[in-house]
């Protein structure tokens, strides 16, 4: 596939960053609902010592086709994010990350934590243990901030135009209290248009996408204790270029 284009400044990186991106997952790119493809892009170690009374991020990233839907597991047990029954697009790619904070972490926080993903018919999962250990300072008070946590977005999406295209952003169950926007690479409010619209669960939808809407999309998340922000690039692809290759 030939992508021409002209573009400057901060588009050009975000071109290069998601060019980088179709390299990786695929050599020919092609979007078909019939093919699925998944591949862990980036994972925690294996194992990991928690200090008593700390925090812990655990954080995996998937590339595949149909966009991967990923959630981590605690002992078999699902502990974060979405539900799996929710039907995702089949018609897209793209790269799906998932991150799991543990705050103030205890003696029932050790166990086996997987990271499962999965597109269309294609399952993977990889495994990290944790452990726990004393901290080496004596009494240390665990303090909250009460900050909103984002646990899944898509790092990239690549969908066909004239298609919706579906941006998560997922807050952490036990966060309270949030406000969640989107912005767009001007900065102004990405749901300020009748082709925008965000859903009651932070998921950002764009509607008939064509190349206009191409770039990075900026979800902050504002709470009592502070922000969290995460940014997901949108490639539309034309269905001509697409099915030709």
């Amino acid at each position: 596939m030939n992508i021409i284009m002209e573009v400057g400044g901060m588009m050009l990186g975000l071109v290069l960053v998601t060019l980088a991106f179709l390299a990786d997952i695929s050599s020919g790119l092609v979007i078909q609902s019939t093919w699925s493809h998944i591949r862990l892009k980036s994972l925690p170690p294996a194992r990991i010592d928690a200090r008593l009374g700390g925090h812990l991020v655990l954080e995996c990233a998937v590339s595949g086709s149909p966009a991967p839907q990923v959630s981590w597991y605690k002992d078999d047990m699902f502990v974060s994010h979405r539900n799996w029954e929710i039907e995702e697009d089949t018609s897209s790619m793209g790269v799906t990350v998932a991150r799991l904070r543990i705050n103030c972490i205890t003696e029932k926080d050790v166990g086996a934590y997987e990271c499962r993903a999965r597109a269309g018919e294609k399952e993977v999962s990889s495994l990290t243990k944790v452990s726990v250990v004393n901290n080496e300072v004596p009494h240390t008070q665990c303090v909250l901030t009460g900050r909103p946590e984002i646990t899944t977005w898509k790092e990239t999406l690549l969908v066909e135009e004239g298609d919706t295209a579906v941006l998560p952003c997922t807050v952490q169950e036990s966060s309270l209290d949030y406000r969640i926007t989107w912005t767009n690479m001007d900065g102004k409010d990405a749901a300020d248009s009748h082709k925008f619209h965000v859903n009651d669960n932070g998921d950002l939808l764009i509607k008939d996408i064509s190349f206009a809407e191409m770039g990075r999309y900026t979800c902050t998340v504002s709470g009592i204790g502070g922000t969290q922000s995460i940014h997901s690039f949108v490639y539309p692809l034309s269905k001509e270029r697409n099915s030709l290759n």
